[in-house]
C-alpha cells in the first residue's frame, strides 16, 4: 500500500524519518512517497491546496499524511477520513477541506490501543498519525479507530467574484518555487480573449508553455492543476511584481 507524506518539518531535522520508521515498524511492506515536507511552517491553507493540487495523482487506495499541525497537544481533533478512494489522516485543522466533502467518511482518532505506545504532546506524526496510516495499510478498518464525525473543520475555496461590467475579481492561492502565481480561475472561467491586471500590471500575452514567451517577459498560461497562473520565463514573477498570497487580481474579458 502507498502512503504518501505532506508535512511542514522540512529535512534537516529527524522528524519526517522518525514517522517513516513508526510506519515501517508497523506495516514494513509499505511504499511510503515524499509529496513535500517544505510547506511554510504552520501554513494549513497552503497544505491544503498542495494536496488538492497531487493527491488524484495517486493510485487509488493511497493513504495520505498530511501534518502541518500548530494545534498540536491542544484539544484539536485527531481525525481519518476516506473520500474518493483515497485515505487522509492528520490534524483537525483544515488541512483536507478542499478534498473532503458532507458525503465523506470521517472519525475522530479516539483509541489508543492503535497510538504509539507513548504519545508525546508535541509529536502526533510520529505517534498517532503514521500508526493509524500503518495500521490502515494493513487493513484496519477506518471505523476501528474511532467514532464518526459529521463537522471536521473545512475552510472554502475562494472563487472568482463576477463584477458588474463582467470582470471577475480572483486571487493569487499559492505561489510556487519558481515564482509563478497560482490563481483561483479555473480553466472554465477564462474566455477566449483576455487580459489580468494585478496593481498596476497589466498581463495581456496568454501562451501554452513557458517558452512561448521572452526570458523575463510576464504572461498566464494555465498550469497543471488546471489553474491559470502567472508566470515569468526563467524569472519570477512573484518578484517581478512583489506579489503575495492572497493579493487581488482582475481578469477582463478583451473583444
Amino acid at each position: 500500500m502507498v502512503i504518501a507524506l505532506l508535512t511542514d518539518f522540512g529535512t534537516i531535522d529527524h522528524f519526517v524519518g522518525a514517522m517513516k520508521g513508526a510506519m515501517l515498524t508497523i506495516d514494513p511492506d509499505a511504499a511510503i512517497i515524499d509529496i513535500t515536507h517544505e510547506i511554510e511552517p504552520q501554513d494549513v491553507r497552503d497544505a491544503a491546496f498542495t494536496l488538492m493540487a497531487c493527491y488524484k495523482d495517486f493510485p487509488a487506495g493511497t493513504i495520505f499524511v498530511a501534518v502541518v499541525d500548530p494545534g498540536v497537544g491542544s484539544n484539536r481533533r485527531a481525525i481519518a477520513a476516506s473520500s474518493g478512494g483515497y485515505y487522509f489522516v492528520g490534524p483537525d485543522n483544515g488541512i483536507f477541506s478542499f478534498i473532503l466533502s458532507d458525503e465523506d467518511k470521517v472519525v475522530e482518532l479516539k483509541n489508543p490501543s492503535y497510538f504509539a505506545e507513548r504519545v508525546y504532546s508535541t509529536f502526533h506524526g510520529r505517534d498517532i498519525f503514521a500508526p493509524i496510516a500503518a495500521q490502515l495499510s494493513k487493513g484496519v478498518w477506518l471505523e476501528e479507530f474511532g467514532p464518526a464525525i459529521y463537522d471536521p473543520i473545512r475552510f472554502s475555496f475562494s472563487k472568482p467574484i463576477r463584477n458588474a461590467d463582467g470582470s471577475l475579481t480572483a486571487e493569487i492561492v499559492h505561489i510556487d518555487r519558481f515564482g509563478d502565481l497560482i490563481t483561483n480561475l479555473s480553466e472554465n472561467d477564462l474566455p477566449e480573449l483576455f487580459h489580468i491586471q494585478i496593481g498596476e500590471k497589466v498581463i495581456s500575452k496568454h501562451c501554452r508553455f513557458y517558452g512561448e514567451s521572452e526570458v523575463g517577459e510576464l504572461i498566464t498560461l494555465v498550469g497543471s492543476g488546471g489553474y491559470l497562473e502567472i508566470a515569468a520565463n526563467k524569472d519570477s514573477a512573484e518578484r517581478l511584481l512583489n506579489a503575495k498570497i492572497g493579493q487581488d487580481l482582475r481578469l477582463t474579458r478583451e473583444n
